[in-house]
């Protein structure tokens, strides 16, 4: 009696002591790779000493955040197909990025967007960016921490979740200050080889419980209205809403993925990189649309909001520690970019754009930037006190922060990539317009009309930036300028390398 009583207790705290575990790795890890930074450089971009493979997977653990399985299966299993392919709007958005980075060559050498901008147009509009990239960087951080906190509510019981969410938080911003950006990338390996791992087993354990055959579970699908194609146009404006999205999409730039480019060594780096994290969205986007599908397989008459419990009610306490597990390691590498990014805005950006000189040595600016990382974990904490809720806190974040820097940076970044070189003015004009135009969409123009004010103000903005540029006096040497030297030269590497692979595949 007392050996059974015993064993219920240790299964009852299975799922405590796998994340207990994997918190202990993860900080092992973190610190083991820590190594003291000499350069500013090093602690921000590790000397561009990376691995293609390291690269490929530290992008893909930053563009999956924690919420990713929490909020796109329960979607997928009430919205469809037309959410799969919301999914999917994550592919062309790694996409484009493979094709930014491939003109990046002028700028490879910074460290942040914010010195991109910089770069082109001046401090003010370097400060500006800085100042929204470390806004959007705290809202992330702030989604991960409430993400772990329902998550491990929702599978322990036996410790307040958020005891275990503020050791996970100080774990996370413990490797991020001390190790910098390699360790942040070697943590980012394990926690997403962690996710990879887990996600296979929710599929394998999920097919089991629908008790079905394999072709049973694709006839029974096949059959479902709401995942068939013509589901697409039998409601007005849901197709049009999935075009908003797929635009949206190829506008979006994240400071975290953006300072991802900056750590490749060069353009063709860069490239291949995201090319092959396109590939592996796909397949990641295919898996997390599969779970909601073997749900709905299992019990077609679930709310969304029953999902998640249905997922639990009968799964081992194993299970339960996996799913936990594969949670946190997506929330933690997402927040570890964030709150490194936000550290390099702070100490390579905001300083100089309002001093205009360096920070002064080396080290005192790695010292400012760990101290940025200490300070924006403890911020991202303090507004998820104020958003308990997490719908709430994405939805804040997502209007606010995230889209004000989408709306502002995206336009001159994307025209400063494509070789357009304006004046401060012109960028601080496009940025104006394209907030007021946001602003303004969001009040009146959503009662009449479905169009997005993102998609509105990121057109107004550039289409001002145009307007400013060629309409006022501008200083010599500004406009556009030709394709450098380099960047002929990595296409016609791109040609090349293309022309021997058709060769080879026509042998």
């Amino acid at each position: 009696m007392a050996s059974n009583l015993h064993l219920s207790i240790v299964l009852y705290n299975i799922p405590l002591l796998m994340v207990l575990t994997f918190l202990g790795l993860t900080l092992v890890a973190g610190l083991y790779c820590t190594q003291k930074a000499t350069t500013f450089r090093e602690y921000a971009v590790g000397n561009k000493r990376f691995h293609t493979t390291t690269l490929v997977v530290t992008v893909l653990a930053t563009v999956f955040e924690g919420g990713l399985l929490m909020r796109e299966a329960p979607n997928v299993y009430a919205i469809g197909l037309r959410y799969i392919l919301y999914l999917f709007a994550k592919v062309i958005h790694v996409w484009i990025i493979s094709l930014l980075g491939l003109r990046m060559g002028p700028f490879m050498e910074h460290f942040s967007a914010a010195e991109t901008i910089g770069s082109v147009y001046g401090k003010y509009p370097r400060a500006i960016t800085a100042v929204l990239g470390i806004c959007f960087s705290i809202g992330v951080v702030a989604i991960q921490i409430n993400v772990m906190s329902w998550a491990m509510g929702m599978c322990i019981d036996s410790i307040d979740p958020r005891i275990l969410t503020m050791l996970a938080t100080l774990i996370l911003i413990a490797y991020a200050v001390l190790g910098g950006v390699r360790a942040i990338t070697i943590t980012d390996v394990l926690q997403f080889a962690t996710f990879m791992i887990i996600t296979a087993l929710l599929i394998k354990f999920l097919f089991i419980k629908t008790s079905k055959s394999f072709l049973e579970v694709l006839l029974l699908i096949e059959k479902q209205e709401k995942l068939q194609l013509s589901s697409l146009f039998q409601v007005e404006g849901k197709l049009f809403k999935l075009v908003k999205v797929y635009v949206f999409a190829a506008f979006f730039l994240a400071p975290t993925i953006i300072q991802r480019v900056y750590m490749a060594a060069s353009p063709i780096q860069a490239y291949k990189v995201f090319l092959r994290v396109t590939l592996f969205t796909a397949i990641i986007s295919g898996c997390v649309a599969l779970i909601g599908l073997l749900v709905f397989v299992g019990d077609p008459t679930l709310l969304k909001t029953a999902v998640w419990p249905y997922i639990l009610v009968d799964m081992p306490p194993v299970y339960k520690g996996y799913i936990i597990i594969s949670l946190l390691g997506l929330t933690m590498s997402t927040a570890d970019s964030s709150l490194h990014t936000a550290a390099i805005m702070v100490s390579n950006d905001i300083v100089e754009s309002i001093r205009g000189v360096q920070v002064g040595s080396c080290i005192d600016q790695i010292r400012l930037a760990k101290c940025t990382t200490l300070v924006t974990g403890l911020l991202a904490m303090i507004v998820t006190i104020y958003y308990p809720n997490l719908s709430n806190l994405t939805e804040f974040v997502v209007k606010y922060a995230i889209g004000f820097f989408t709306i502002t940076v995206a336009p001159p970044f994307i025209l400063a990539i494509f070789g357009f070189r304006g004046s401060t003015r012109t960028a601080l004009i496009g940025m104006a317009i394209g907030t007021l135009v946001c602003l303004i969409w969001n009040k009146w123009g959503t009662l009449t009309t479905e169009i997005d004010s993102g998609i509105i103000a990121i057109a107004a903005n550039g289409l001002a930036m145009m307007a400013a540029h060629y309409l006022l006096p501008q200083p010599i040497g500004k406009g556009w300028i030709g394709k450098d030297s380099q960047e002929k030269r990595i296409r016609q590497l791109i040609r090349a390398f293309k022309a021997y692979k058709k060769s080879i595949d026509l042998e």
